[in-house]
């Protein structure tokens, strides 16, 4: 059902609201071009379209350039700040935006958007109502009984605010027939008019609540006395050139044609086509569950004729047979299980999707409800090798035994989207896949380790321009979701199929990219490291949940101590997590220092960790530091004391936590529910954490750290003389450099002057400048700066480093691990970078830092591949962890010895760099306990 009216939108002015609504760093796409302003105008554009109601009729109206307005007085519009290129770049884009759901552009040379929308308005008078979407309030001039005026909110997604006749007396002051006098007597700074000299808008609200009119006005300027009289006369020929260049022009030489405006006419593929090249994904998500599926044309793809996903169920014996058939005579078999949750260690599987040549996949359905069993859960024993299958379906042992030959068969590889995830599974279930030769995650993240198309249905969307269904249309969200398994067969197979199906057609394409761009050995990497991963996910983790329960109830009677302290120094309780209470208690009630913070959304001084690190050393009450500590005990007790318990596997007994091969753009891998490389160390009562990690009787923690491997990677890369030769010498390196910039023997450097080298050192790892250098040893910027060059004097081969990196990411746009592992800097390439310092600043640091973190996240994982299958073959001892540059294992207490050698050995030995590698090793009967 539609809305029988007419919107029409002031184009340049939605554009510069969305332009400053929309953070310009959070929307650039991986070219580098900022889109903030386009995604915004085009979701005004789609939240109106894919409305309930929406309207029956839409234009869009821009600016031209120059207009009469401009002839009348030289300094129009004057004081306005040149349009940001950041921008003046998005209004081609945002036409075609418009062009691409056929919206009618309205545009007229000489005149400003304004005016064509006001002649628009006037002519579509008794044919539909108007509705005006503008930033600019000069417009509320047109509302009358048929036209209304929305200035959107500065807030994305809220409601904007809606004038009538009414709501602009209550805006202005005055009726919106009055809105040019207005203007005229108080002028508008944002277009430089000029108004009457002295006339605010309290005076000139109430001259015309009795005069009416500009013109009444001053025929009856005679009655007005005193000095208000003299600023008017004096004013006279300001205020007639100000209503002039107010007045919006209602007879402009052009006409609209309703029925080029018709809602919702246009031909959806080019407009998801043109969301992909953008990136907006969540768009075309909405697009597409907003239309009709007849309104979806098939999508094309360049260079093949595209088919859709044709299924076949496999339902009975013939068919699995056929299915077998096809497994065991494959080149690539696709695979993806469909299963009744996401935990992995637990999770039954409700359906197979296999696919060996596109566009054809299969379906086994395995573990779906039927109507009964959907009725009682107390029914939904499913996945039991052993148990019936429900009509329909094959049995889940049956379909392991077809399957387990082609999928184990060496000669045959196999590709899937989050490989790990499926085989996790299947390895519990009797399958371990392999050789998996190839994810189209992880590849995708390769080519791109920032890139936005990591789920799989994004993937497709950008790389084959396919449009699949998303999850949520089968199973819901919220209180209504269902499992995989009540989801009925017939509407599962499309979907599961496709994804097997998608999969592989995604193989190829990312095989090229990945070859072209030098990435076949990292990929390589990253396969071998999968199944390392698995086992590590499966080992799991025990700890002592005694320890953790006593723990929280030290922490909250810790925290009801300082509430007490807290609220003692307030001189009141208040809700200490509330920001705004407590800006209120801190900056008006305690008068703490404010210069030069910062104000939150709701108008209070920002309450963020560092600001009041920086309050701290100036509070003589104490607050500051009683309210850090409360934050983070509160943040241990919730996170870790009361969670970690929570997250035992009831099967297992430990904790299972998830690694992500694609967490980190540098390569590290990133930990998650529970995050355990995150596991406090700084302070003493976040390092007691440690000791709630702990073994199984008969055996042991071993940690084995590689020290210092960024620095000696950085020493390999650029050649350094000073810092090869220090590591060659198994000098201390901190001493080293400090010895070199003081010119002294080494013997001779103090504890504080290592100190200082070693700021150094780790901080130019992390693009450190003097600023930083200074603030954090405490030099004034002269003296940090004298440092520096003294610095780069005495290890020269490091600042050819620094300088020959930035260059590179400036002028390729990346730069590279020593195994080639790219990171890309689009800032560099967009306008941003030239308007940005603190953008492109960033991109610098991390621009030095890709090349040696990257590189020691290569090293360990080639360690953990090659310790992962020492161990396997002849130890009981298993892999646990990895906390970046350390690894933790589990390991019984009669083979420690021999692992400990054995660790020594193979990450010493990872890689071979122009200096030697050093490994740390220490034991313990638990994480905190470790000793050597």
């Amino acid at each position: 059902m539609t809305a029988e009216k007419l919107v029409l939108i002031d184009g340049h002015a939605l554009a510069y609201r969305m332009f400053f609504a929309l953070p310009l760093e959070s929307f650039t796409t991986k070219s580098g071009e900022p889109t903030n302003a386009t995604f915004g105008f085009t979701r005004t554009l789609l939240d109106l379209i894919l409305a309930a109601e929406p309207p029956r009729y839409l234009a869009v109206s821009f600016d031209t350039g120059a207009t009469f307005r401009d002839d009348l007085f030289a300094d129009y519009k004057g004081t306005r700040e040149k349009m940001p290129d950041e921008l003046s770049v998005q209004i081609e884009r945002i036409k075609q935006v418009v062009r691409a759901l056929n919206i009618p552009i309205l545009e007229l040379e000489g005149f400003e958007a304004d005016d064509v929308l006001g002649t628009v308005a006037g002519q579509v008078r008794g044919q539909a109502p108007v509705h005006i979407i503008t930033g600019d309030r000069d417009l509320l001039q047109l509302v009358d009984d048929n036209t209304r005026v929305e200035l959107p909110s500065r807030r994305p997604g809220q409601p904007g605010e809606v004038y009538d006749a009414e709501g602009v007396v209550g805006y202005l002051g005055v009726r919106p027939d009055q809105v040019v006098d207005y203007k005229a007597l108080v002028g508008d700074i944002s277009d430089n008019i000029p108004g009457v000299k002295g006339i605010g808008e309290k005076t000139a609200v109430k001259l015309l609540a009795e005069y009416g009119t500009l013109a009444n006005l001053y025929a009856h300027l005679d009655d007005i006395k005193g000095a208000l009289r003299q600023k008017l006369a004096d004013g006279r020929p300001a205020a007639d050139l100000s209503y002039q260049l107010a007045r919006i022009v209602i007879d402009a030489p052009i006409t609209i044609n309703l029925q080029e405006c018709l809602t919702r006419d246009f031909d959806a593929a080019p407009v998801l086509a043109l969301f992909r090249e953008l990136e907006f994904r969540s768009l075309a998500k909405s697009l597409m569950a907003g239309l009709d599926a007849e309104d979806v044309a098939e999508p094309v793809v360049e260079g093949q004729g595209w088919q859709p996903t044709q299924v076949v169920i496999v339902r009975d014996e013939a068919a699995l047979e056929e299915m077998r058939q096809a497994l065991d005579g494959a080149k690539w078999i696709s695979f993806d299980l469909e299963t009744d949750s996401l935990e992995r260690m637990s999770t039954g599987i409700v359906g197979f999707c296999l696919a060996v040549a596109p566009p054809t996949a299969y379906y086994v359905p395995v573990g779906h409800l039927s109507g009964a069993a959907q009725a009682d859960s107390g029914q939904m024993n499913l996945f039991a090798g052993s148990a019936e299958p429900a009509p329909g379906q094959l049995s889940i042992a049956r379909v392991l035994d077809a399957i387990r030959p082609a999928l184990t068969n060496p000669a045959i590889p196999k590709v899937a989207h989050n490989a790990k995830f499926d085989c996790m599974i299947l390895e519990r279930y009797g399958i371990d896949v392999a050789p998996v030769r190839f994810d189209t995650m992880i590849a995708e993240w390769l080519t791109d380790p920032a890139t936005k198309h990591k789920g799989l249905k994004d993937l497709a969307r950008h790389r084959l321009g396919a449009e699949m269904t998303d999850i949520e249309n089968l199973i819901g969200r919220g209180k209504t979701q269902v499992t995989f398994a009540q989801v009925p067969i017939e509407t599962a197979a499309p979907y599961g199929a496709a994804d097997a199906d998608m999969t592989l057609r995604l193989l190829p394409l990312l095989q090229r990219e990945v070859e072209e761009k030098g990435l076949t050995k990292l990929n390589d990497l990253e396969m071998a490291l999968m199944p390392v991963i698995a086992a590590m996910e499966r080992a799991g983790v025990r700890i002592d949940v005694d320890f953790f329960r006593h723990m929280s109830q030290d922490l909250a009677a810790a925290l009801l101590r300082l509430e007490q302290i807290i609220y003692e120094i307030a001189g009141e309780p208040f809700n200490i997590n509330s920001t705004q209470q407590l800006s209120d208690i801190l900056f008006k009630k305690l008068q703490l220092p404010r210069e030069g913070l910062k104000k939150i959304a709701s108008g209070h001084y920002s309450t963020a960790a560092d600001v009041l690190e920086g309050l701290k050393a100036s509070d003589s009450t104490g607050i500051i530091a009683a309210i850090l500590e409360h934050r983070e005990l509160g943040k241990l007790k919730s996170t870790y004391t009361d969670a970690l318990p929570l997250l035992i596997n009831p099967a297992t007994g430990r904790l299972h936590t998830s690694f992500s091969q694609i967490g980190a753009v540098t390569g590290r891998l990133a930990s998650s529910n529970p995050n355990l490389q995150n596991i406090p160390i700084r302070s003493e009562v976040g390092q007691q954490l440690r000791r709630g990690f702990v073994t199984e009787p008969g055996w042991l923690f071993l940690s084995a750290d590689y020290s210092q491997v960024e620095l000696r990677i950085l020493a390999h890369i650029t050649h350094d003389e000073t810092l090869v030769s220090a590591f060659r010498d198994d000098l201390d390196i901190h001493t080293a450099t400090a010895a070199a910039i003081y010119g002294i023997p080494l013997e001779s450097v103090t504890k504080n002057q290592r100190r200082f080298a070693k700021t150094i050192n780790f901080g130019l790892i992390y693009g450190m400048g003097a600023f930083r250098l200074a603030r954090e040893t405490g030099l004034t910027l002269g003296e940090a700066e004298k440092y520096v060059v003294k610095y780069f004097d005495q290890l020269p081969g490091v600042e050819r480093y620094l300088q020959e990196t930035k260059h590179m990411a400036r002028t390729k746009g990346y730069v590279e691990t020593l195994f080639g592992r790219r990171r890309y800097f689009p800032v560099f390439k967009s306008l941003m970078g030239d308007a940005n310092r603190q953008a492109t600043q960033r991109a610098e640091r991390e621009a030095i830092n890709h090349p040696i973190q990257g590189t020691a996240a290569d090293i360990i994982k080639y360690a953990m591949i090659r310790l992962h299958d020492e161990l396997t073959a002849r130890y009981r001892a298993r892999l646990l962890l990895q906390v970046h540059d350390e690894l933790l294992l589990e390991v019984p207490q009669e083979e420690i010895e021999e692992v400990r050698q054995l660790v020594i050995d193979v990450m010493t030995n990872a890689f071979e760099l122009d200096v030697p590698l050093k490994v740390e090793v220490e034991t313990g009967n638990n994480w905190l306990e470790l000793k050597s």
